[in-house]
């Protein structure tokens, strides 16, 4: 007889490794989930109440975005800010052609906008941005 002193067979290992795989599932399942990546996608935060403001919204998924395409949406923000008043005067002075032309202004920071969205968001993410920037625009800008 052979006095085999190995501490554990491969049998043994084996039921070991799928009890302790499962005890992680389990304790891993329990987990709270604050960002979900879906290959490039990032998923609604759950965290952010339905009626939290435009701003606050926008802000909070900005913040998950790599820092080159959150510096760069941040600059073409600013200007759609800085265009909205030049809107607002063209429209009350009903100069056509000034408005036709901050309009072009908009719509083009606009597009690059939503398009960064469409690249880092998931379909819905994106839907909830298009509704906060409308907020924050007073319908200015389209709903994409």
């Amino acid at each position: 007889m052979v006095n085999d002193k190995r501490l554990l067979t491969p049998v043994q290992f084996f039921v070991l490794a799928l009890i302790l795989g499962n005890l992680i599932n389990a304790v891993a399942a329990e987990e709270t989930t604050l960002l979900t990546i879906q290959g490039n996608l990032i998923k609604r935060l759950e965290l952010l109440a339905e009626n939290s403001s435009a701003t606050m919204i926008i802000s909070n998924y900005y913040n998950l975005l790599p820092d080159q395409a959150r510096n760069d949406i941040e600059v073409r923000r600013t200007r759609l800010e800085q265009l909205q008043p030049n809107y607002d005067v063209a429209y009350l002075a009903a100069d056509s052609a000034e408005m036709a032309e901050v309009r072009e202004k908009i719509d083009e920071q606009w597009t690059i906008i939503h398009s960064i969205h469409e690249h880092f968001f998931t379909s819905k993410v994106v839907e909830i941005l298009n509704q906060a920037y409308i907020e924050n625009f007073n319908g200015l800008l389209p709903e994409a």
